[in-house]
C-alpha cells in the first residue's frame, strides 16, 4: 500500500509541476481528458473522498473517548467534534491555521511518545516479520481486502497539497516536495506505530478489536495509563 501511495505522490507531483493550478484531480483530469471527467472526480472527492475520512476519524474519536466517559454517547461525541472543528475553521483562516498547526504538533508528539515507549518496553511479543507460504492465502482473503480500506483512510490527505497549488510559493518545486516528503513521513509513522502495537500486545487481544490503540496502551502503560492513552489517541 505504501509503495502504491508513493507512486501516486510521484504522479501528482509531476502533474502539479506541469499544471500549476489549484484543484487536484479535478484540474488534472479536466485538462488531460475532459471537463466532465474532472467534474465527476471533484464530485466524488467532495462527497466521499473528504467526507468518509472525516466521519471515520470522528467515529474513532467517540469510541476512544468513551474510555474516560463510559456514560457518554459515542455518536454524540463524534458529531460534537465535527461541529466543533467546523466552527473553528469558520472563525477565519488565521484561527483555522493556528488550530491545524497546534493539533499537528500535538499529534506528532503523542505518536512519537507512543512509539518510543513501546520500543523501550522490556517485555515484547514474539513477532514474525518475514512472510511465510501460509500468508499468501491471507493476502487474497476478503478480510484483508476490507482492511485495506481502513489503511487508505489512514493516508487520507496525502495529495492535499495539489488542491492549493496556486497558493504555494514556487509551486513547481514546493508542491512536489510536500507531496513526496509528506507521504514518506506518514508512511514511516504508520508502519512504526503498527509495529509497536504488534510488538507490545498479544495478537489475540487486538484481533477483531476497534480500540487497538487503547488495548496497546494498557499493555504499555498499565490500566490507568491505557485510559490516558485512549484519551490522547482520540485527539490524534
Amino acid at each position: 500500500m505504501e509503495w502504491l501511495l508513493f507512486g501516486g505522490a510521484l504522479c501528482y507531483a509531476e502533474l502539479a509541476a506541469a499544471i500549476p493550478r489549484s484543484g487536484g484531480e479535478y484540474r488534472f483530469l479536466s485538462r488531460i481528458f475532459h471537463p466532465a471527467i474532472g467534474f465527476m472526480a471533484g464530485w466524488v472527492s467532495a462527497t466521499v473522498g473528504f467526507a468518509a475520512p472525516i466521519a471515520l476519524a470522528a467515529m474513532a474519536f467517540g469510541n476512544y473517548l468513551v474510555a474516560l466517559a463510559p456514560l457518554a454517547s459515542p455518536l454524540l461525541l463524534s458529531l460534537g467534534i465535527v461541529w466543533l472543528i467546523t466552527i473553528i475553521h469558520l472563525s477565519g483562516v488565521q484561527t483555522g491555521a493556528a488550530f491545524q498547526n497546534i493539533s499537528t504538533v500535538v499529534k506528532l508528539v503523542l505518536i512519537f511518545a507512543f512509539i518510543l515507549a513501546g520500543l523501550l518496553l522490556p517485555e515484547k511479543q514474539p513477532l514474525q516479520l518475514i512472510p511465510t507460504g501460509s500468508d499468501l492465502a491471507t493476502f487474497f482473503s476478503g478480510p484483508f481486502a476490507v482492511s485495506m480500506f481502513y489503511v487508505m483512510y489512514t493516508y487520507s490527505g496525502w495529495n492535499a497539497a495539489s488542491y492549493i497549488t496556486e497558493e504555494v510559493r514556487n509551486p513547481a518545486k514546493n508542491v512536489p516536495l510536500s507531496l513526496l516528503i509528506g507521504t514518506v513521513f506518514v508512511a514511516v509513522l504508520y508502519v512504526l506505530i503498527n509495529f509497536v502495537f504488534l510488538l507490545t500486545t498479544p495478537k489475540t487481544a487486538i484481533a477483531g478489536q476497534l480500540q487497538v490503540g487503547e488495548i496497546a496502551g494498557r499493555a504499555i502503560f498499565g490500566a490507568i495509563g491505557g485510559k490516558v492513552a485512549s484519551a490522547l489517541i482520540s485527539l490524534v
